[in-house]
């Protein structure tokens, strides 16, 4: 499968955006170089038209299917592995400054003639943007929300404990109030049996008193 490298020049740190088209057939990949700062995010979006010889100009074929990577030359690791229809957008962040290789392929171009395909016009317009602070600000946030949480967590923890304190409390409560209303049930039946008792004496003591009286 053949493939060319196209190389771009230097990119300042600024903002800036490329823009370039090139030419392939189904099954070709066209590879370019960026020389990219660490941290940077880079953009863009592409766009494929098809020669359609019957009509001698390129038109859209949604059938076409393209494939694009970035790979970080240096660290020899692949930053961008995308697939997408016959137009799309990418992105990828620089991990490490230095070139990057961004490749392209295409697939589903129809026949254009014997044993080959027609050609592919592809063009692809290159944002270099400043450095990525929107996965380091998602980043924070998140720190910051699950922080949040762990504060809930501990406070969910503290009220945990005085719930469980405070039933401890209420059934200690509980079992004092039960067993102060038994006590006051027994003494009421013992301070009943003595009243009983000394109505029993008295009655008796007055009725030998009576009888030894002879009053009865």
């Amino acid at each position: 499968m053949l493939q060319s490298v196209l190389l771009i020049a230097l990119l300042a740190l600024a903002s800036l955006t490329n823009g370039l088209h090139f030419y392939l057939r189904d099954g070709e990949q066209q590879c370019f170089l960026e020389e990219l700062p660490k941290g940077f995010l880079v953009t863009g979006h592409y766009k494929t038209e098809e020669w359609r010889e019957a009509e001698k100009r390129y038109v859209e074929n949604p059938g076409i299917t393209v494939s694009m990577t970035a790979d970080d030359n240096d660290a020899l690791h692949r930053v961008m592995n995308q697939k997408g229809g016959h137009q799309g957008k990418f992105s990828f962040t620089a991990g490490n400054a230095g070139e990057h290789t961004i490749c392209v392929q295409v697939h589903g171009a129809q026949a254009g003639g014997w044993l080959s395909s027609s050609v592919v016009k592809f063009t692809l317009d290159i944002g270099i943007g400043e450095a990525d602070d929107g996965g380091r600000a998602a980043i924070e946030k998140i720190k910051n929300i699950a922080e949040k949480i762990q504060v809930l967590n501990a406070q969910l923890e503290e009220i945990k404990v005085e719930q469980k304190y405070q039933r401890e409390r209420e059934l200690e409560f509980d079992a004092a109030t039960a067993s102060i209303k038994r006590r006051v049930i027994y003494w009421a039946f013992i301070q009943l049996g003595i009243v009983g008792v000394v109505c029993y004496w008295q009655l008796r003591h007055l009725r030998r008193f009576f009888e030894a009286k002879k009053l009865v």
